[in-house]
């Protein structure tokens, strides 16, 4: 009788701490309390970059024409975001006061708004739920030594075409099937884009119930390029 009687607030208390922990944990393998935060660096103009978040390292060294996988800090929460070149120790641009939402993610992107221009950070909220039986493209033209704008197409027609400035954002919704097939081109091409060509997005690239970044960007030489990168 005693080991039953002992037993019982062992129970009770393993049943407590269960409920309190499975209260915290959220949607999207979030625990309460979380956000999530990548970076990318796209300015062909400038060397690799450190990131922080309040002075801390936010992932690792990022080179151009990449980014970070999304990383885990407190949410509820507002942070000076900064970019320094690998070498340095100043600042090479920064955002401040930006606030991070718990169970939400986000980017931060190197740019610049032209050439000449100094570089800066771009934040922006990151969607990471879609209807299963589609996928979401968010477009986003971050390609500053571009001297024409992009023209976007889809052969599988799930949407009509559409030209990209520098700073535009798109959200397309699409039936991913054997027709899809976007492609990308200048309206003004250079000497070198086409050739070389930019890959299409296909059925090969992005699949139903994820949405994704279509990154534009430019070369050093103003070259077209495009990256492709899920949310979720």
């Amino acid at each position: 009788m005693k080991k039953k009687s002992f037993l019982i607030p062992k129970l009770f208390l393993l049943a407590v701490a269960t409920i309190f922990i499975s209260s915290c944990i959220k949607n999207d393998n979030f625990i309460k309390g979380d956000a999530k935060i990548r970076v990318f660096h796209a300015s062909s103009l400038d060397t690799t970059q450190n990131f922080f978040e309040n002075g801390r390292p936010l992932g690792s060294a990022t080179v151009t024409g990449s980014n970070s996988s999304y990383v885990v800090v407190a949410g509820d929460s507002t942070y000076k975001i900064t970019s320094r070149n690998i070498d340095g120790t100043t600042d090479l641009a920064s955002l401040d006061n930006q606030r991070l939402e718990i169970g939400r993610n986000y980017s931060v992107f190197l740019t610049r708004k032209t050439p000449t221009a100094p570089p800066s950070l771009i934040f922006k909220e990151d969607q990471v739920r879609v209807d299963t039986t589609v996928a979401k493209l968010v477009f986003m033209h971050l390609g500053y030594t571009l001297t024409s704008p992009v023209i976007i197409t889809d052969e599988g027609a799930s949407f009509g075409r559409f030209t990209m400035n520098y700073n535009d954002i798109i959200e397309k919704t699409i039936k991913v099937d054997k027709l899809t097939k976007i492609s990308f081109a200048l309206t003004t091409p250079t000497l070198t884009n086409p050739p070389p060509a930019v890959t299409v997005i296909d059925a090969t690239t992005v699949i139903k119930g994820k949405t994704y970044v279509v990154l534009i960007d430019g070369t050093k030489a103003g070259d077209l390029q495009k990256r492709v990168i899920a949310n979720n």
